[in-house]
């Protein structure tokens, strides 16, 4: 039958907008239905038209609401004319669709057709289920149609019915209802529930919420996502980049390449690197550079449950197919297991998240724009490049120079209370930009319940802000010391003072010697300062950490041994490989007190249990060497310790037995100011005829004092005596009459 065409010298105007379009692809959708009546009527013959057919809708009363009074030719014409009619009216809004979108004008309905690839069939069906949200007039209509009052949506027996034209064409036009087709998928509410009895021409046809939201408000994004993702326009402004301006020039390269290339696959690009070092920027950048919309997902934040997780998937390459935007998802990692050393295959992800892997990587074929993967640690990928076209970029955390100019720059939004030396803040916390900024914003905050008002940070202010930067569980292996003691509280030798403090000022000028001279470059590792702390117990070892933590402002954790030694074969290892994974994110000082009982020597291999423990202090040596921080061993006997692992430790600091002259200066200190001391106490005896450590000294102290507050008293010397003689019967020593001299009847 030939086709009416419109006269090729009629200008053809544009749409001046989407709905106008719209509109006219109503009423095409209506001549479809009415011939679909005619059809319908012609199948009935000339019988009376029965009574109870639509309930109570007649002819009549759809004649009144298609309103085509003026078409009145001969009955056998008809069909035929309205075949005609249909034809010029599909011609006549392609000419104008094409038209208009050479105008850049914006058709909602075109606009669905082409970012999900529907055909002619698909892009009707999508109008006939956007006709029941525009007039309430359709649903009469499909009611009418399908006899039954109850369905006012379309069905697929009606999308047949009224888009195909003949058998061949309805049963190829099944394919656009199975559940993996675009139209299905992503346009229409998941709603297989036919009717009672019914068969699946039955199932109802409805737009989902969201596409009726698409078409009031185009540039809205679906609120179901809100929680999880961020929408990122091209024209939004960005700070400029301080780093790693090589990676960004690589990606763009990599981006023109697969662009350009023939029958290139997919672009995937996956980025690994701590948290905060500018992964996701990177990414805004590139977009913002290429003028294309970013979509920014984070994984960490998606329902856990499996269909919810599906189904959320499904929403977001819709959202990025109606916005024409490139997905970015963040926190890959967080539906990975945990990956093991020897890591080699997928086989190391677990059966459950392996199968969110293939979920994951199934919807995105979906998209043809380029892909982004951050994870903030390095995995084994899944076979990524069947599909893909890969590229990893690998971040890595800022040098000491890099943190101490980037601590510069944003701290100039901010007003200090005292001078900061940010190159000793560089040196102490290992931090990504983003941990940087964080910092100081909370260090900001934290100031606002202050009554001067002034908004100054505090350096007290500022240290507790970086250590809320450090998400860590060091408290399952580890317990946090406060840190009291000062270097005026510390007696101890001059020579052993002043290494402490030579081990203090490396960790301050760090970023001198391996930033700014380049030492960093000489060596792949062992940057981190480790001390190793030998002396009889009470001698001062732990006091000197706490003092060497207070003075860097830095968190101090004494390392409990009961939860890191395992009698089972790799259980230390691996606990020995958390301690130190989460120190890094700390910053923390790891503290190993009695270190000897976990470090001993190796021991010649006579069994299977030697060499293992051999493992496992060979692999201490291993993480020793490469943590980048503080780590502090003590041990009462250094020559328990083996020759391998002292020749790793930075200071081997000696904390000798503390003779007459320190241990007066010991007696002294330790009495608070505050304490109500008599004047009879003899310090130079006490000194002298008892050769306690420091931490016997301390307890006797302590025992004293709460024998003179029982006694309502000042402290006498015989409340010291009488806690000297408990503190020597606790360690198994004996005093003598001859011991207390002159003093003998004060107990």
């Amino acid at each position: 039958m030939p086709t009416a065409k419109p006269d090729s010298n009629l200008d053809i105007a544009i749409y001046k907008n989407g709905w106008e379009h719209i509109n006219d692809e109503l009423k095409l959708l209506d001549q479809r239905i009415r011939k679909q009546i005619q059809v319908q009527h012609s199948l009935q013959g000339n019988m009376q038209f029965n009574q109870f057919k639509g309930l109570l809708i007649t002819a009549e009363e759809i004649e009144s609401l298609l309103n085509y009074s003026d078409l009145h030719e001969n009955e056998r014409h008809e069909l035929n004319s309205l075949n005609d009619l249909i034809a010029y009216m599909e011609h006549s809004i392609q000419s104008r669709i094409q038209k208009s979108m050479a105008n850049g004008v914006f058709l909602p309905l075109e606009y669905l057709t082409r970012a999900f690839d529907l055909n002619h069939f698909e892009a009707n069906c999508l109008l006939l289920c956007l006709a029941v949200e525009c007039d309430r007039k359709y649903e009469k209509l499909y009611s009418y149609l399908q006899d039954d009052v109850n369905c006012k949506y379309p069905t697929i027996d009606l999308a047949l019915k009224l888009l195909c034209n003949n058998q061949t064409e309805r049963v190829a036009a099944r394919l656009s209802f199975t559940h993996s087709s675009p139209l299905m998928k992503y346009l229409m509410q998941n709603d297989d529930q036919a009717y009672e009895n019914g068969t699946r021409l039955f199932n109802r046809l409805q737009l989902d919420r969201r596409l009726v939201h698409f078409f009031h408000n185009p540039l809205e994004i679906d609120p179901l996502l809100h929680t999880y993702t961020r929408f990122c326009t091209p024209a939004r402004p960005l700070e400029p980049l301080l780093l790693d301006h090589d990676i960004q020039q690589r990606l763009r390269t990599w981006w023109e390449r697969v662009l350009i290339a023939p029958n290139a696959r997919q672009p995937l690009a996956v980025l690994t690197g701590p948290s905060g070092c500018g992964k996701c920027f990177q990414v805004q950048h590139l977009c913002s550079y290429f003028q294309t919309p970013l979509f920014i997902i984070d994984l960490a934040q998606m329902p856990v449950v499996e269909i919810e997780f599906q189904r959320s998937l499904v929403n977001i390459v819709r959202e990025c197919l109606l916005s024409n935007a490139v997905p970015c998802f963040r926190h890959f990692d967080t539906i990975l297991t945990d990956i093991s050393i020897n890591n080699k295959s997928i086989e190391d992800f677990d059966s459950k998240k392996a199968g969110r892997i293939a979920d994951f990587m199934e919807a995105l074929k979906e998209l043809s724009a380029p892909l982004f993967i951050l994870s903030s640690t390095s995995f084994k990928q899944p076979d990524f490049t069947i599909s893909f076209s890969q590229n990893k970029t690998d971040f890595k955390l800022p040098n000491e120079m890099a943190r101490k100019e980037l601590w510069e720059i944003f701290s100039k939004e901010y007003t200090m209370a005292v001078d900061v030396d940010w190159g000793q803040m560089a040196s102490k916390f290992r931090f990504s930009p983003g941990q940087i900024k964080n910092a100081l914003l909370q260090a900001y905050e934290s100031g606002f319940g202050r009554s001067d008002g002034e908004g100054r940070i505090t350096l007290e202010e500022l240290h507790a802000s970086c250590f809320a930067q450090g998400r860590h569980y060091l408290g399952k292996t580890a317990a946090k010391i406060n840190t009291v003691y000062t270097w005026q509280e510390l007696i101890l030798p001059t020579d052993t003072v002043e290494l402490l403090m030579m081990a203090c000022n490396q960790m301050k000028n760090r970023h001198i010697v391996f930033g700014k001279w380049g030492f960093e470059k000489r060596l792949a590792y062992g940057r981190g300062l480790s001390m190793l702390f030998s002396g009889l117990p009470g001698t001062g070892k732990t006091m000197a950490a706490q003092v060497i933590a207070k003075e860097l402002n830095l968190e101090l954790y004494r390392i409990d041994l009961a939860q890191v030694v395992s009698k089972y074969i790799g259980e230390t290892e691996k606990n020995l490989r958390h301690v130190f994974q989460e120190a890094e994110s700390s910053n923390a000082i790891l503290f190993f007190d009695e270190a000897d009982a976990l470090f001993g020597k190796r021991s010649q291999v006579k069994d299977s249990h030697d060499r293992y423990a051999n493992i496992e202090i060979a692999y201490l040596l291993q993480k020793v060497e490469e943590y980048d921080g503080i780590s502090i061993l003590a041990t009462n006997l250094s020559k328990n310790l083996d020759d391998a692992f002292v020749r790793r430790i930075t200071f081997i600091i000696e904390f000798p037995f503390p003779d007459a002259e320190y241990r007066k200066k010991i007696w002294i200190s330790m009495f608070p100011a505050q304490t109500p001391l008599h004047s009879e106490i003899d310090f130079d005896f006490l000194s002298r005829r008892f050769e306690l450590a420091g931490g016997n000294i301390k307890n006797i102290v302590l025992s004293a004092a709460f024998l003179a507050a029982e006694a309502c008293d000042s402290i006498h010397m015989s409340h010291i005596l009488r806690a000297t003689k408990y503190e020597y019967q606790k360690i198994g020593r004996v005093l003598l009459r001859e011991d207390l001299g002159e003093y003998y009847y004060e107990l």
